[in-house]
């Protein structure tokens, strides 16, 4: 059975202690060490909006790069066609 230190007067309890047994106050209790699922849902939620971000960002900085790099090239159409005899 391990402990748990009381936070108004320091001593240690037992980990499952609703009051101290040394100032007689009153603790919080023991979660029981689960997530609740609404703290799941929201964790994958902020993973999607991360991902989602990531991937926007990503097409954006790639467009923009692949507009620099066909600004280098230009299509010149004033050039006349060989013309056959």
């Amino acid at each position: 059975m391990f402990g748990k230190i009381c936070p108004y007067c320091r001593e240690k309890i037992k980990k499952d202690a609703i009051v101290c047994r040394y100032c007689q106050r009153e603790l919080e209790p023991v979660s029981n060490g689960r997530c609740s699922s609404l703290w799941v849902f929201a964790g994958f939620i902020g993973l999607a909006i991360g991902a989602a971000a990531a991937l926007g960002l990503g097409y954006l900085n790639e467009r923009r790069r692949w507009e620099e790099d066909s600004s280098e090239f230009t299509f010149d159409h004033e050039q006349e066609p060989d013309s056959q005899p």
